[in-house]
Parts: C-alpha cells; sequence; structure tokens
C-alpha cells in the first residue's frame, strides 16, 4: 500500500514537472536573436565603431585634397562701381563735376615648380593616413565582433548551467516530495527529511544565482548590441558543436597569423609610416619654393574719352589798360575737344595688361614656424614608432596569455570529465543505497552535491575552453560565425 502510495506521488510530480517545464517555456518566449543578428547589431549601432567611421571618412576627404595641391592656383575677380562728385579732367587736369561708372576684372594663377617634394609627401603621407584610419575602423568593428560572441558564448554558457542547475532542483524537489510522505508517514527519520529541504534550498539558490548571472549577461550583450534589455531576450544556439577539441596552433602560429591579418597591427604600421611621410614633407617646406606666376587685368570706365578737334584764338577774360585808358582784352589759344565714349570691348583690348613670370620664396625668419612644424613631426613620428613597438609587445603578451589559459582550461575539461563520471557512478550507487535505507541523508547529500558541482564546472570549463579559442581564432583572423 505504501508503495502504490510513493508510486502514485512520483507520477503526480513527474506530470507536474513536465506542466511547469512547458510554462517555463511558454513564458520565456520572447524576441529571439541570432549570433549574427547580433553582430550586425552591435556594428551598426557601436559608439567606438561610428567614431571610427567619422575618423575615416573625413581622412578620406583631406586624403583627397592633397592630390588638389598639386594643380595650379587660379583666381579672377571683378569689380563695378558708380562714381560721383569732384574729379579731375585728365585732359585738361582741371575739376569737374561728374557721375561715371569704372569696373576692373583680374586673372592670376601661380603654379608650384619645386618645393623639396613636399606636397607629394604631403599627398603620401594623409593617403597612408586614411589607410590607417580604415584599418582602425576595421580594428572597431573586429573588437565589436569579438566582444559579442564572447557574451553571446557567456550567455550560453549561463543558459546550460541554468538548465542543469533547474534539473538539479527539481531531481531534489522530486526526492523532497516523496520524502515528505515517508516523513508524514512516520517511515523516515525527521532529520532525513528536513536535510534534504535544506538541500533543495540549496539548490534553488543555485538556480536563482544562475539566473541572474543570465540576466546579467543578457544585459551585457544587449549593451555591446545597443538595444533596450528586456527579461524577455532570447539567444539561439549555435550550429556547430561545442565540444572542445585540441586547438592546433602554436603560439608562433598565432603570433605570425596575427601579424598578417590583424587590423591593429596595419594601423600601427600605417600610422608609423604616415608619420614618416609628414617629417619628409614639413622638411620640405624649410626649402625655397620655385612657382611660376601668371597674371591679366584690364579696366572699364564710362567717363568719355576727349578728342582734339583744333586750336583757336579766343579773347579771354584778362585785359591791360592803356596809358590812354583803352582797355586791351587777351587774345589766348584756345584747345577745343570732342566727347567720345570708347566701347567696352575696345576698353577691355586697350586696357589690358598680362605679366608671366617665376617667383622664387626663401622661409629666412617667420617666428621658427616651418622648423618648430618639423620638429613636432618628428616628435609624432617617434610616437608611432612607439606605438607600434608597444602594440607588437602587447600583441605577442595577449597571445602567449590566452594560449596558457586554452590549454589550462583544456586540461580542466578533460579532468573533470573523468570527475564527472566518477561522482556520476558514486551518486548512482548512492541512491540505490539511500533508497533501500543503508545510507544516512547526509552522506547521500555529499555525493549529490559533488556531481551536482562537478556537472556545472564542467560546463563552466567547457566555455571558458571555447573563449580562449575564439580569441586565438581572432589573432589570427579567422573569426567563425
Amino acid at each position: 500500500m505504501q508503495r502504490g502510495k510513493l508510486a502514485l506521488a512520483g507520477v503526480f510530480f513527474l506530470f507536474l514537472f513536465q506542466y511547469k517545464t512547458f510554462a517555463q517555456t511558454a513564458t520565456d518566449s520572447g524576441t529571439v536573436y541570432t549570433l549574427q543578428q547580433c553582430i550586425d547589431s552591435a556594428i551598426k549601432n557601436n559608439i567606438p565603431v561610428n567614431q571610427a567611421d567619422f575618423t575615416m571618412r573625413g581622412a578620406k576627404l583631406t586624403a583627397r585634397q592633397q592630390w588638389a595641391t598639386m594643380l595650379p592656383s587660379i583666381s579672377a575677380n571683378a569689380s563695378y562701381g558708380s562714381n560721383a562728385g569732384k574729379s579731375i579732367n585728365n585732359f585738361t587736369n582741371s575739376y569737374v563735376n561728374q557721375q561715371y561708372g569704372s569696373g576692373q576684372a583680374q586673372i592670376n594663377g601661380s603654379w608650384v615648380i619645386f618645393n623639396a617634394f613636399s606636397i607629394q609627401n604631403f599627398i603620401k603621407s594623409y593617403a597612408l593616413l586614411y589607410e590607417a584610419n580604415h584599418a582602425d575602423y576595421q580594428q572597431a568593428k573586429d573588437q565589436a565582433t569579438v566582444n559579442v560572441i564572447l557574451a553571446y558564448i557567456s550567455v550560453l554558457s549561463s543558459k546550460e548551467q541554468l538548465s542543469a542547475a533547474r534539473t538539479q532542483a527539481e531531481a531534489s524537489r522530486r526526492r523532497e516530495a516523496l520524502m515528505k510522505i515517508q516523513n508524514d508517514e512516520g517511515a523516515i527519520a525527521p532529520s532525513d527529511y528536513t536535510d534534504i529541504k535544506g538541500q533543495l534550498a540549496s539548490d534553488e539558490l543555485t538556480v536563482v544565482n544562475t539566473e541572474n548571472t543570465l540576466e546579467s549577461n543578457k544585459l551585457l550583450l544587449a549593451q555591446l548590441m545597443n538595444i533596450p534589455y528586456s527579461p524577455n531576450l532570447n539567444f539561439t544556439s549555435l550550429g556547430e558543436s561545442l565540444t572542445p577539441a585540441p586547438y592546433n596552433y602554436s603560439v608562433d602560429q598565432i603570433y605570425q597569423g596575427a601579424l598578417t591579418n590583424l587590423a591593429q597591427v596595419q594601423s600601427a604600421r600605417l600610422h608609423l609610416e604616415s608619420a614618416e611621410k609628414y617629417v619628409k614633407a614639413t622638411h620640405g617646406t624649410l626649402y625655397p619654393t620655385l612657382s611660376a606666376q601668371a597674371q591679366v587685368n584690364t579696366n572699364y570706365s564710362t567717363v568719355p574719352s576727349s578728342v582734339y578737334q583744333n586750336t583757336t584764338n579766343e579773347q579771354t577774360n584778362s585785359f591791360v589798360k592803356t596809358g590812354t585808358g583803352e582797355t586791351l582784352y587777351v587774345i589766348s589759344p584756345q584747345d577745343h575737344y570732342t566727347s567720345h565714349k570708347i566701347p567696352f570691348k575696345d576698353q577691355f583690348d586697350n586696357n589690358r595688361f598680362t605679366y608671366v613670370g617665376l617667383n622664387l620664396s626663401i622661409p629666412i625668419l617667420q617666428g621658427l614656424t616651418r622648423r618648430t612644424n618639423y620638429k613636432q613631426a618628428q616628435v609624432q613620428r617617434d610616437l608611432a614608432a612607439f606605438t607600434q613597438k608597444t602594440t607588437l609587445t602587447q600583441l605577442k603578451q595577449n597571445v602567449e596569455s590566452y594560449y596558457v589559459q586554452m590549454n589550462n582550461n583544456y586540461r580542466t575539461y578533460n579532468t573533470m570529465q573523468v570527475q564527472v563520471e566518477n561522482y556520476l557512478a558514486s551518486f548512482n550507487a548512492a541512491s540505490i543505497k539511500f533508497d533501500a535505507g543503508a545510507m544516512k541523508s547526509l552522506d547521500y547529500i555529499i555525493y549529490k552535491t559533488n556531481i551536482d558541482r562537478a556537472r556545472i564546472n564542467l560546463i563552466q570549463a567547457k566555455y571558458n575552453y571555447i573563449l580562449q579559442t575564439k580569441v586565438l581564432d581572432y589573432f589570427q583572423g579567422k573569426l567563425t560565425w
């Protein structure tokens, strides 16, 4: 009779467990993201990626502008104005009051023939700077991708650990339910029942802690994607197998692959090459600059031109008195002009002035600005060289560090596999003895705690190893997914 009750209770709690599992699945349904969608969202919305994109686009425009410095410099200006008031007649050299219009047009051009290859080096410097910024942009995208992959794997690790923790808690819950019936009927010692209740509480605490870890990892992933966090966020499992396998690359192979494929390395090299060209460019500004110059200008006026007609002797207002008192007026020659308006085209042609020549500009003393710019360029070059050296050193150290951690995690995983197998065999034997009443509850709990902890530690070790391998893949430019 007692066995029948126990069997009936077991069936009931098994049904209850299946129902809760279904309800949990329905409740957890929400927005589901694949890894590729997470990466795409991060690259699109990531702040450092967008900042690197803006910098790259600005550098591209600057590089294009440098090519334009090789073209001749041409400028043109024209003006026209209305004049009124007193002025001087150019022919009679007398004051006149008149209103007239005047205009002027000019075209200037210059072209640098030689300046110690400063322009060419500026072009190369800014072209290399654009390539360096493009590598920085790629580095930002790569870094965002790696961060998303690591966060995604952390979410999957937490989900798998949570699944294991819930399974363990449910096993303890079923055990507690069966032992409650036994305790109510006086078939077991009360301490056995309280021991299993304590174990159930411990398992439920593990579930809560794992759920908290999962939500924290989901929050981190949502922040990397730059999307609002929601408890209903879900992420699909990866298509490939996550069973750890030996990593078939040595430290030197990984490092050499990073030197070839890592955008960070290319960026450091290109920044140094750009700085070296910039030093040569600023050094060229210390030398004389030879340039060709040309100019054409003309002017126009609406003042009529005076054309000479003839000269006549005419009586003036001046006079002299004779001794007899007679008034004699002075006769003086008077020039006669007629006004003539010269057409615009004739003035344009007649007043045209042209100039073609060479100009040699020698920098002697300009507040030492050019020499200071040259010295500053040298400092920036030295800084770029130091940055490249530091980048390679840190890269080598990171590769070695992740490689050692990867090997350690792989050995840990293999050891924990053996530990789980052994603890599982011991737990199965302990369960048989406990059900038969041949083992104390505290001893049974110890066996269960050992296998539960070993299983969760095995999951953690597996994902720790996978995380390290993905970082090493990134160093070699072999990111998957």
